[in-house]
């Protein structure tokens, strides 16, 4: 792959790269998410369900034999982040309903209460949350996960996207907006909450929750893969 891509008329120079070699996440740029509780169906992120195989990342879904939902996620906090740029992953979606996939990211303080995401946001590049109505989103949130909590979501129902094929999703983050993209096609550009100004890291994950309903045991266990995810910055701002 090229370490220079020209977006729009702006040049972009690579980042971030990894395509997934050898047998297990690169340390170097991953780390598993914490086995923690996810959602409302009592499911847990669990390191089990995350491998490499085949020059692609696994994040496995399935419920255990204590009838608990798990599924692997990993992240890069600690070991990249950044603000602004060309955010890009290549996915091959899953079969079944009940877990979503994701390609997302944090950034700043997204617990800070402010009115806008200019000091935090949540980033969902792609989620396939709509998988039982034949779609997907892009999502941003902000102002915390409790009360407060504010989003907004693009929903594009396109069931094409589970068609067993690798599927490419990016977003193009600028001081002004978000722009995102499936397989090359804009399908999304806003700055209703504000543009965050912060560094966020990212997160591949897979998890269960009613939002994916229903879950369908016997399709399961069931998993998302990750060719390569892929990152850039504008040339002129600096690296």
């Amino acid at each position: 792959m090229d370490d220079i891509r020209i977006i729009d008329g702006q040049k972009y120079v690579l980042t971030f790269e990894d395509c997934f070699e050898g047998s297990k996440p690169d340390p170097a740029k991953w780390a598993l998410c914490p086995q923690q509780r996810r959602q409302d169906l009592g499911g847990y992120w669990n390191d089990g369900m995350t491998e490499v195989r085949d020059g692609n990342l696994i994040l496995w879904a399935k419920i255990d034999e204590n009838g608990t939902p798990i599924s692997g996620a990993v992240r890069t906090l600690g070991l990249f982040e950044q603000a602004y740029g060309y955010f890009e992953c290549r996915m091959k979606m899953h079969r079944t309903t009940g877990f979503w996939g994701a390609f997302w990211m944090m950034c700043g303080d997204v617990s800070k209460v402010d009115g806008s995401a200019v000091s935090g946001v949540e980033i969902d590049i792609i989620e396939s949350g709509e998988r039982a109505r034949n779609g997907v989103n892009h999502a941003l949130h902000w102002d915390g996960y409790g009360e407060h909590h504010k989003s907004v979501t693009k929903i594009i129902t396109d069931e094409t996207q589970y068609d067993g094929q690798w599927h490419t999703y990016a977003l193009r983050w600028t001081k002004t907006e978000y722009i995102f993209y499936i397989d090359g096609r804009e399908t999304w550009r806003t700055s209703e909450p504000g543009i965050c100004s912060r560094a966020g890291y990212l997160k591949l994950s897979a998890e269960f929750g009613t939002w994916a309903s229903p879950i369908v045991p016997e399709e399961l266990p069931d998993c998302i893969r990750v060719d390569w995810v892929r990152v850039y910055r504008e040339e002129s701002a600096g690296a």
